[in-house]
């Protein structure tokens, strides 16, 4: 009896001693092995067709040797056997599982330990940041001079604001206005010396009115008004944008008595103040309860889009007809204007200057944020729009550059400075060094 006894101790400890001779491989969930945090990118987010670098960042307390195995849903990893690797997602935005798996050893008591863990990695276009101040920037203008202008918000509780000019990504910026509130809408001369914004030039200034200063700035005191604001008329007064070129500037208001509240577009010849404002839309009866607004200029300078809404004055009751050409050479004396596009989510318009692209920013069904699209300008159909931007951020304020080639920007996306910042994205298929691109229909 007592010699099977010991023979089974026997028996246990030799079991014991043999599975401690050989390599153990086990799938540890608890607090001693690595953990695998998330993943970092040199873009961010990742960028479509092109190599991303992505590192995964990784818990390790006990400071195991680790060996590291990625794969993906989709695309080509170049390595894929280290923390750093670099993937080609499709070149398409979307959203792809990532997967990290790492085999951390224990070499003390010669134990493996394993951990997979899956990612949803979002692939978009690419975009490269001009500003590094995290104050909101609401406005960008087209580029003028080699430089970007756009406002930012100095004191959020008070309202005071300022227009800054921007030569170089992430350059440090030059201000233009000085001691302004409520500063918005800069648009500069293509071709002159000229800066145009919209502002109040005192904290008690029941309306903001439209000022000009040189592109080397100005305050209170020096800027000039291209439009004073009024409560008769002038109420419903924004959207200055210089033309292609030249001193003709656009913006809309409300000075003809039958549109009070119903803002159209005007035009004036910012080079000779002697020359009354010139309406763009007349009186008829067809189009007096609508409101034109936030007109872009065609590139030749003889037609503008403007965003058509009834009940404007009102923004719970105000409801978009879509988008509409005008002529800009004169008052248009037809009975009616034709919708071009009717597509009501539609704002913030700019048309490229080669006039075959028409450039947007309208809210996704379903949500409160707003992408950004580009349609053909001879198209009227909203299924040929094609997005430029998706995703969680809100992007406003589309502005192309002087060649076409580039599109200016405002979001809300967070990148390593923080969030808010005037961006751009590059047109593909030209100048592919560039870190932006965007793609046309």
């Amino acid at each position: 009896m007592n010699g099977t006894r010991g023979l089974r101790a026997g028996i246990f400890i030799l079991l014991i001693l043999t599975g401690c001779s050989k390599d153990k491989t086990l799938n540890v969930e608890g607090a001693f092995g690595p953990v695998i945090e998330n993943l970092s990118s040199d873009h961010e987010p990742p960028v479509r067709g092109i190599s991303n670098t992505l590192t995964a960042i990784v818990t390790n307390p006990r400071g195991y040797t680790l060996r590291y195995h990625w794969s993906a849903g989709a695309g080509v990893f170049a390595d894929s056997q280290s923390q750093t690797v670099h993937w080609t997602p499709p070149d398409s935005m979307a959203v792809y599982p990532v997967t990290v798996s790492i085999q951390a050893h224990d070499d003390l008591n010669n134990v493996d330990f394993f951990k997979t863990r899956t990612f949803q990695v979002y692939v978009d276009n690419e975009f490269e940041r001009w500003t590094r101040s995290v104050a909101v920037q609401f406005d960008v203008a087209p580029p003028a001079g080699g430089r970007i202008y756009y406002s930012e918000i100095r004191n959020a509780s008070t309202g005071e604001s300022d227009i800054w000019a921007l030569a170089l990504p992430l350059g440090a910026p030059d201000q233009i206005t000085q001691s302004f509130w409520q500063v918005t809408s800069p648009t500069a001369q293509s071709d002159g010396p000229l800066v145009v914004f919209s502002g109040r030039r005192r904290a008690s200034d029941p309306g903001p009115s439209l000022w000009l200063v040189p592109p080397t700035g100005g305050d209170t005191t020096t800027a000039l008004p291209v439009v004073r604001w009024n409560g008769s008329n002038n109420f419903q007064l924004g959207g200055p944008r210089f033309a292609p070129s030249g001193p003709m500037l656009l913006y809309h208001t409300d000075s003809l008595g039958v549109n009070s509240t119903r803002p159209k577009p005007w035009v004036r010849d910012v080079s000779n103040f002697a020359l009354p404002p010139v309406p763009l839309v007349g009186e008829n009866l067809a189009e007096a309860a609508n409101a034109y607004v936030n007109g872009a200029w065609k590139g030749s300078g003889d037609s503008i889009v403007v965003e058509s809404y009834i009940n404007y004055s009102v923004p719970t009751q105000r409801r978009s007809t879509g988008l509409f050409k005008l002529s800009a050479s004169s008052n248009s004396s037809v009975a009616s204007y034709p919708q071009w596009l009717a597509d009501s989510a539609a704002t913030d318009l700019d048309w490229s200057p080669d006039g075959l692209h028409i450039v947007f920013a309208k809210r996704a069904p379903g949500r409160t944020d707003r992408d950004l699209w580009i349609i053909n300008a001879n198209s009227s159909d909203p299924a040929s729009e094609v997005a430029i931007t998706r995703g969680i951020a809100d992007e406003s304020h589309p502005r192309f550059s002087s060649d076409g080639n580039k599109i200016f920007f405002v979001s809300n996306r967070v990148d390593r400075y923080g969030a808010n910042g005037v961006y751009d994205t590059e047109r593909r298929g030209t100048n592919i060094w560039s870190v932006s691109r965007f793609d046309r229909p």
